[in-house]
């Protein structure tokens, strides 16, 4: 047993904290938990998740987490460097992401020039129809034009079409229809883009914890890029893990929707290597910590 490992094991036992308790508290599996006491490192996931599952460990119990990783640091296996040229959060933003809102968009303003490029054109053409008759000076004037006088039975043919022109339309209401629906998908269209474009509004940002709300937000599609080694996963509001992102590789991506959620934290274990997305924008974290939380809540005062 290490130095280390049979530090955390006392504190813990004069604590009276088991260590299925402690995995509780920690969200780390017993089994690591029981590595760490015993000083089998190499059984943890990683160099980095042994540092973080000790300071978490550390934490659980009250203990300075700094002091710890100071006093008993050289025990644990070292994390990769990160290299120097990492992009920035700007860099990191998403380009393309840009470019798609731009296409959709450009794809309904054509539309709406075109409808009145026809309007404006079809107006110009009825006014110079309008002048032209008025200027014939061949025609007759209205004063001098002959009455027109109309038999009973030319008034009841008449009556009898305007009839059936009514009928034929109350008859078939498909081209009302139709042109309300292709207004009703418009506006859906255009609502969808301004979701899409919305950034969460940071209601608070302590202990690590940043409290983001969407209420406002129809669709939470998150999107978490792993740019190196960290540890990842999301959970409930009661604390439970919903989903976790052990398999990620360094370079992949992975993209859930939360829609039909009130509430999902997103525990990032290494800020400086993980980026995350909401509905296509990047969030930026509010604090330069290395170890996060991201809280969408649709409920945040």
């Amino acid at each position: 047993m290490s130095e280390l490992g049979q530090f955390l094991k006392t504190n813990r036992e004069q604590q009276g904290v088991s260590l299925e308790r402690l995995q509780e508290l920690t969200k780390i599996q017993k089994r690591y938990l029981a590595a760490i006491e015993e000083g089998r490192h190499d059984a943890l996931p990683g160099a980095f998740y042994a540092r973080a599952f000790v300071k978490s460990y550390a934490e659980a119990l009250g203990l300075n987490a700094d002091e710890v990783l100071e006093t008993y640091g050289s025990e644990l296996p070292q994390p990769k460097q990160q290299t120097s040229d990492l992009p920035s959060r700007t860099e990191r933003m998403k380009p393309n992401n840009v470019v798609k809102k731009k296409k959709k968009k450009s794809t309904i303003l054509p539309v709406i020039l075109v409808i009145l490029f026809v309007i404006v054109v079809a107006a110009a053409i009825y006014l110079f129809a309008q002048g032209s008759g008025g200027n014939d000076s061949s025609g007759v004037s209205p004063e001098n034009d002959p009455p027109i006088e109309m038999d009973s039975n030319d008034e009841a043919e008449k009556e009898d079409s305007d009839e059936n022109i009514d009928n034929a339309d109350k008859n078939d209401p498909s081209a009302s229809v139709e042109q309300n629906e292709e207004v009703d998908k418009m506006d859906e269209d255009i609502e969808e883009e301004k979701d899409k474009t919305k950034e969460p509004e940071l209601v608070s940002s302590e202990n690590r914890r940043s409290v983001y709300d969407v209420s406002d937000f129809k669709e939470l599609v998150v999107e978490v890029k792993l740019n190196g080694d960290s540890y990842l996963d999301v959970q409930d509001k009661s604390g439970t893990v919903i989903e976790t992102f052990a398999g990620l590789e360094e370079g992949e991506s992975v993209e859930l929707d939360y829609s039909d959620r009130d509430y999902v934290k997103i525990n990032i274990g290494n800020s400086t290597v993980v980026t995350v997305r909401l509905n296509g924008e990047v969030i930026e974290y509010p604090t330069g910590s290395v170890h996060q939380y991201l809280i969408l809540d649709r409920n945040a005062q």
